[in-house]
């Protein structure tokens, strides 16, 4: 073994590649491991009009950074097939049964689930098949989860240890997630669709009633796709006395991107 081939197979080693898919887009990151920078980041719209496999082999062809050798993937499925169980009451057997009071689900689904230990729950959902035969089939092997699993990961690390409850807000597109924690546990998560500011505090302020929180003291933290100069933003000021919007200046240099790639991809970067 030369020293080049050496380096090349040292330098894969390092690095691991995360990737984000849902229906409409097919997102990717390579980051290295030991200083956790951010290598490569891309995003493409996906065509509703084309299969999933025509399109990720245009994807894979064109980007020279999806071909690398990688002995670490990531696959993080993006969509509201989901919900949070607690382990006590799980039965690996059914679960189906779990997703059918929240979601129109089919026999011939296929569903999966991921553990979170700390938070002793468990996250049923239906992972993207189409795309996971087809992962499969480059890499060989890979890991997958659900996308609001890494997001409740991400929030409990940020969360204390007390009896205080803390509100999260991860800010998309044309969704949104709550969740709610205390003493680092899940309290509270669900997904909800928005097209204008209006339904955004709305679905805020419903979860405000439902637990009895207080606008005037209780603190919400605004992650993701937002700044203190959006719509979002000042409509959530204008109904809640406390509101945070996440700096992200400081990590997005700590990963070598820009704060708008955060803003956008937050929860891809942090899986």
């Amino acid at each position: 073994m030369n020293l080049i081939h050496l380096m090349i197979m040292l330098n894969e080693s390092f690095q691991k590649l995360y990737i984000q898919v849902s229906l409409q887009n097919f997102s990717y990151c390579v980051k290295n491991q030991v200083n956790n920078q951010v290598i490569q980041l891309k995003s493409f719209a996906l065509d509703p009009y084309k299969t999933i496999e025509q399109q990720l082999d245009v994807f894979f062809d064109k980007e020279e950074a999806l071909q690398a050798g990688f002995q670490d993937v990531l696959v993080l499925h993006d969509n509201n097939l989901n919900t949070f169980v607690p382990t006590a009451l799980f039965d690996e057997t059914s679960l189906g049964s779990y997703l059918q009071y929240n979601t129109k689900v089919f026999p011939t689904d296929y569903f999966d689930f991921d553990s979170l230990t700390q938070q002793q729950m468990e996250n049923i959902y239906v992972p993207y098949v189409a795309f996971n035969n087809y992962f499969l089939d480059v890499f060989g092997s890979f890991n997958f989860q659900h996308l609001n699993t890494s997001l409740v990961h991400h929030f409990t690390g940020k969360s204390a240890n007390n009896n205080s409850v803390e509100f999260f807000v991860h800010v998309d597109e044309n969704h949104f997630e709550i969740v709610l924690l205390q003493n680092k546990k899940l309290l509270l998560f669900n997904s909800y669709e928005y097209q204008t500011k209006e339904d955004f505090i709305y679905y805020i302020l419903f979860v405000f009633e439902q637990l009895q929180l207080n606008t005037q003291t209780q603190i919400v933290k605004l992650y993701g796709n937002i700044t203190p100069e959006s719509d979002l933003y000042q409509i959530v000021y204008k109904f809640i006395r406390n509101v945070e919007v996440a700096n992200l200046q400081t990590i997005a240099q700590t990963l070598s991107v820009t704060t708008e790639q955060l803003q956008q991809h937050y929860i891809l970067l942090h899986a």
